[in-house]
């Protein structure tokens, strides 16, 4: 972390970095863990995705709202999984279902309590019925307002894969905003 602080020039920015780190430090190595398994690889994603954050830090307007919150789990999350899969198809042993790995973010806690208040509880509600990897990718783009090259970037994919998804996820979305039943399963 101390590296990656010197890197940073302006001290409101460097300020801004420490205490994201200091916030969410322990829940990133926790994902981070929970996906991977090892304490090394862990450390190894959590000092990756700051990397991600210290370059887009500019569009983190508070520190301590569930907002940056969510932002940072959905980017470790996303960079610990690409490095499973990496390990998962570089080994011949088959590692565990992956859907244990997933950390169930609707637990209630204050933050939560408060933006249950929120307008935003219904549409809450409905992503989370959604495959986690497409409710992340629409937060990313409607939530956090992220460009796809952009979101391409954060989650390690190319453009066109973000276009897909999106495409993917909004049908999803669809059919449960239609009140049909959506199954997971059917969408990849």
């Amino acid at each position: 972390m101390l590296a990656i602080l010197t890197l940073i020039q302006d001290e409101n920015s460097r300020n801004k970095l420490e205490e994201i780190y200091h916030l969410y430090g322990k829940l990133m190595y926790y994902i981070a863990y929970d996906i991977l398994k090892d304490y090394h690889e862990a450390e190894d994603i959590v000092q990756s995705a700051i990397l991600k954050v210290a370059s887009n830090l500019d569009k983190i307007t508070d520190v301590k709202c569930n907002k940056t919150r969510g932002f940072m789990v959905i980017i470790v999350r996303n960079t610990a999984l690409n490095i499973y899969n990496q390990r998962k198809t570089r080994s011949s042993v088959p590692y565990e279902n992956i859907e244990n790995l997933i950390i169930d973010e609707r637990i209630e806690n204050p933050e939560q309590y408060v933006l249950r208040l929120d307008q935003g509880e219904w549409i809450a509600e409905q992503l989370a019925k959604l495959n986690p990897a497409y409710a992340d990718i629409l937060a990313l783009k409607y939530m956090y307002e992220y460009k796809n090259n952009e979101i391409a970037e954060l989650i390690n994919c190319t453009e066109g894969n973000v276009r897909i998804r999106l495409y993917r996820a909004r049908k999803a979305m669809q059919v449960i905003l239609r009140g049909e039943k959506y199954d997971q399963t059917e969408q990849r």
